[in-house]
């Protein structure tokens, strides 16, 4: 079954964005965590090290143009972001990365504000309450990341 949201970034942005998919760190926290079903049909995520660098990127990541060799069928992570969950303690909240150049750019845009909030009733709903309790790993400790509003996991 394919988690389905409307995605908000257009992939003509991303494409000229160098933010995404770059880690400073082989074992990032921000690298994608399959879904237990995307295990079966997705290829397996692995960060590899940069061309002539010593940063990490995802290995489905052409770092000549930027493209995900993989787009069409990534990970829900990578749709989901700039979106995320972020783990205090024991207590998850649906989050926002504000370093992504989109929400810099549109973050007091009235669509980007109404689409978070349909986003945040979205994960509040039981499908989603039970995929994170289903995929625990998919709350992780972030830092400098936004907290949205707590959900009851």
């Amino acid at each position: 079954m394919r988690v389905s949201f409307k995605q908000m970034i257009p992939q003509e942005f991303c494409l000229k964005c160098r933010g995404c998919c770059r880690f400073s760190r082989q074992d990032s926290v921000w690298q994608p965590h399959l879904l237990e079903e995307e295990k079966s049909e997705v290829a397996k995520i692995q960060i590899v090290p940069a061309p002539g660098g010593n940063d990490f990127i995802c290995g489905n990541l052409s770092s000549g143009d930027n493209k995900c060799k993989i787009y069409a069928n990534r990970p829900f992570e990578c749709r989901f972001y700039p979106f995320l969950f972020d783990r205090k303690k024991k207590k998850v909240f649906l989050a926002l990365d504000p370093n992504c150049a989109f929400v810099r750019e549109n973050n007091k845009n009235l669509e980007f504000e109404e689409y978070t909030r349909s986003l945040i009733e979205l994960v509040q709903n039981k499908g989603y309450l039970d995929i994170l309790k289903n995929n625990p790993f998919l709350a992780q400790e972030y830092e400098g990341v936004k907290d949205l509003i707590e959900l009851k996991v």
